[in-house]
């Protein structure tokens, strides 16, 4: 069966706000690699090149700060807009459970084009960018997503076997395919040498958006109960909401942390070189940023919330913490500075655990997954993806 070579993507936004566009936009320029050609529909097409078409975008109350500091609008569905760009599409890809994906996959059906849905947003997404915690909210907004995508397409893309059984257990009535988002090629070990301003110091990372969901209070607290505290060098790159707040708590550490946005440069510097990455998000269907630290080699130390996916990427039980346990942190900090040499051998073993998830070999199952379901749409009938898994009733 051939390749789809026209792709559109619906996606409420394009800006780089998060993890789910991150993977998008990785996904995007892979392809078009290999010769595909993309249409995007969003609110902010002007940060696309190629060919795209623009919605109105809007705010949810309540998390609008949030939104703003991530660049991040919720789509408008406008009909019209959406047939122009399907014209002549191969395949169809919804990347949010909103309303803007529902219109989508509803004109693509009229319009008798295939059709796919991602899992990139949990609801606990929309409820700590609202500085909130609701059992209740969950469970209404895993309807609304049921209601907007994930009952009405054939297939969903999951990043990861976390995802797609939260989908199964919310009662999604679509099947699922698990395709990592992929370790970009440039995150690989390039023998960058340690910056000298690292000195001797233990150097712990985390990298990501400074929110709530994230923990990173968290990480300068389990820093504060660990016997090294200053002899350790934390860093925590990226920006948001909570900025202000961890430099502010930064000030209780030994040694000052370094809390800002770094330019990729320095951050492909700081993954190869750090002793440790750390990781405490509460809310993760995979983590870019785990995926980003194994590829260059680094361990990652890793809480076990049970809304994350990331503890897939701890090399054993000795990398993983109790979440929300700053004691517990501290010990675990303990136990590998103690280590530092077996640490340091670890990286081998993950950077065998990486070759799993390189972009390559992503990107070959991705484009399976489009022959596969553009086969299901032309035969009218139920066409099996892979072993147990399957589109159509």
């Amino acid at each position: 069966m051939p390749t789809p070579k026209k792709i559109v993507i619906v996606i409420d936004s394009w800006a780089e706000g998060n993890g789910a566009i991150v993977a998008t936009r990785r996904m995007v320029k892979e392809l078009e690699e290999r010769g595909y050609t993309f249409t995007i529909v969003t609110t902010n097409a002007d940060q696309y090149e190629g060919d795209l078409y623009n919605v109105p975008g809007y705010y949810l109350p309540g998390v609008r700060e949030a939104m703003e500091s991530m660049g991040f609008l919720f789509g408008k569905a406008k009909k019209n807009v959406l047939k122009k760009a399907f014209k002549g599409a191969d395949l169809v890809m919804t990347q949010f459970p909103t309303f803007l994906a529902r219109k989508a996959v509803n004109v693509a059906r009229q319009m008798n084009i295939p059709v796919m849905g991602a899992c990139h947003l949990q609801p606990q997404n929309i409820i700590s960018a609202a500085g909130k915690e609701s059992p209740f909210m969950e469970e209404m907004l895993f309807k609304v997503f049921n209601f907007c995508l994930y009952n009405h397409v054939d297939v969903l893309h999951c990043p990861s076997e976390f995802a797609a059984k939260l989908l199964e257990d919310h009662g999604s009535g679509s099947h699922f395919r698990v395709i990592s988002n992929g370790i970009p090629r440039e995150y690989e070990p390039s023998g960058q040498k340690r910056p000298e301003w690292f000195g001797d110091k233990f150097v712990i990372l985390n990298i990501g958006r400074h929110a709530m969901e994230k923990r990173q209070e968290l990480l300068i607290d389990g820093v504060l109960h660990s016997r090294y505290k200053d002899r350790i060098q934390l860093i925590l790159a990226g920006k948001g909401e909570d900025s202000e707040k961890l430099r502010k708590r930064g000030e209780e550490l030994p040694v000052k942390p370094l809390i800002e946005y770094i330019s990729n440069e320095d951050k492909l510097t700081y993954l190869s070189t750090a002793d440790l990455y750390l990781h405490s998000s509460v809310v993760e269907l995979e983590s870019l940023s785990c995926l980003e630290a194994i590829g260059c080699g680094t361990p990652c130390l890793i809480g076990d919330s049970p809304n994350s996916a990331a503890p897939q990427f701890a090399p054993d039980e000795r990398f993983i913490f109790q979440m929300d346990n700053a004691v517990e942190l501290g010990k675990k900090i303990d136990y590998w500075f103690e280590r530092r040499e077996e640490l340091a051998a670890e990286r081998s073993r993950v950077l065998k655990m990486a070759e799993r998830y390189r972009m390559k070999k992503c990107i070959d199952e991705m484009e399976i997954l489009f022959d596969d379901l553009i086969a299901h749409n032309q035969e009218s009938a139920e066409y099996v993806l892979s072993p147990g898994i399957a589109i159509g009733t």
